[in-house]
């Protein structure tokens, strides 16, 4: 039986109407915060009041409303799509620890009967079967995974932010692509229900428009790259003098007091290391290592559409490159899937290219973090308990940023290693000392 994409508001704040227009009043009106809130509780106007104040410009008062979205057997696709909206919290169903062999994959309505799609599909996931049969991880696995494949998610957001994401799908890139016209029609119609004080939001284009249409790169043969050339880190922005920056800081939070790095790195509170960007590029990470990339909020990300992947360039994991069977397996599946994908120049289904990409397919993203934001990241992503992917990205930036600024860096890596301690309980590597005898010497 196939499965239909649905996206379901399952929560929201308790009088969120109510909660809003007390924002809109609240800078203008007499009163304290708990008889402006009294007073909003049921008033008839409170709508009217929202959208005037909407229709001004002032849209914060929107960020008061929080709402959760479960979003049931949409595309990898769709995932993507949401996990940009940088102010929203998401939990995905992992590809790393699910086995996703029966979960299905999307199809468009106009391709219902469409033989090539489901030849394409269907045979990179009786491959992903195979691949696991054979004792290859799931992590890796999962390359072969396309766009089209189902997912399951939660998405927390604020009505801002929500009629931000659902503005991109009317009216921004997200325009043309019928999976999420169909979500957003959904959430319209929810929002109608409980919520329709943020439906002028929707209506009106601000003058973005579609994107224009892209297309991936299609060489005539598959390039298949190694494990050790999955994402090669550049560091292109440092700041010129990063020690006075940090002293320049510390002096405005401390005045008087004693200044120094090692207490810094240390601190429950570092917001100093806030005044330290760093931007950096990682070129050939594939597209599921980007999920974990772009998990990390508190950064400036450039991450090129879906849309763009090239079709022609493929990561080969090292649990299928050590075994002959595997590999073979593994090759043959990205030839005959890249075969098709020849095949779509001039025909109708070449429109959605997007969910032809696979999760092995890799291309290049450029970001920008602050200091306090890469401490917590290279605690996450350099343990070994993270995937193999985001852990060698992280650990080479890491070496690239002990290069610039050892004093503060040298203080950087996984949790054992730069607060003592293993955060992960009975899922520890179990490796504690080996590991920050590494990081001490890298």
């Amino acid at each position: 039986m196939e499965k239909e994409p649905h996206a379901k508001i399952i929560s929201y704040n308790a009088n969120g109407e109510d909660v809003c227009a007390s924002a809109a009043r609240i800078s203008t009106t007499g009163g304290d915060a708990h008889q402006i809130f009294e007073n909003a509780r049921g008033n008839p106007k409170n709508r009217a009041l929202i959208e005037k104040v909407l229709s001004s410009g002032h849209k914060s008062l929107m960020e008061h409303a929080v709402f959760t979205i479960a979003l049931r057997d949409v595309s990898v696709f769709v995932e993507q799509f949401f996990i940009e909206c940088r102010l929203a919290s998401f939990t995905v169903k992992s590809r790393r620890y699910v086995d996703f062999s029966h979960l299905g994959y999307y199809i468009p309505a106009e391709l219902e009967g469409e033989e090539l799609y489901r030849r394409y599909m269907d045979g990179l996931f009786h491959a992903y079967g195979d691949l696991l049969e054979t004792g290859v991880p799931r992590e890796d696995a999962r390359f072969l995974l396309p766009y089209s494949l189902h997912s399951n998610f939660y998405c927390t957001l604020n009505g801002r932010e929500l009629g931000h994401l659902l503005w991109k799908i009317r009216y921004g890139w997200g325009r043309g692509i019928p999976e999420l016209q169909d979500l957003a029609d959904e959430l319209t119609q929810q929002l109608e229900e409980f919520f329709p004080c943020l439906l002028p939001e929707l209506r009106a284009p601000l003058g973005e428009g579609p994107a224009p249409e892209t297309f991936p790169l299609r060489g005539s043969t598959p390039v298949f790259l190694s494990q050790r050339q999955a994402g090669a880190v550049t560091l292109l922005s440092v700041p010129a003098e990063p020690r006075k920056l940090l002293e320049a800081a510390f002096r405005v939070q401390h005045p008087g007091a004693p200044f120094s790095i090692d207490a810094l790195a240390g601190s429950s509170r570092p917001r100093e290391l806030e005044q330290l960007t760093y931007t950096f590029t990682v070129s050939d990470v594939t597209l599921s290592g980007i999920t974990h990339l772009v998990r990390h909020r508190m950064q400036s990300i450039v991450v090129p559409p879906i849309q763009s992947a090239s079709h022609s360039k493929f990561i080969v994991p090292d649990s299928v490159a050590a075994q002959p069977a595997p590999l073979e397996r593994y090759r043959r599946a990205v030839e005959t899937a890249h075969d098709i994908v020849l095949q779509l120049r001039g025909k109708d289904l070449e429109k959605y290219h997007y969910y032809f990409a696979l999760s092995g397919n890799v291309m290049d993203v450029m970001t920008t973090m602050n200091a306090r934001e890469l401490q917590w990241f290279l605690r996450l992503r350099s343990c070994n308990r993270a995937q193999w992917e985001v852990r060698h990205i992280a650990v080479e930036l890491l070496r690239l940023l002990r290069g610039h600024f050892p004093e503060l860096f040298a203080h950087f890596g996984p949790s054992c290693f730069a607060v003592g301690r293993c955060p992960e309980g009975r899922l520890s590597c179990g490796k504690m000392e080996e590991v920050v005898e590494t990081f001490k010497n890298l």
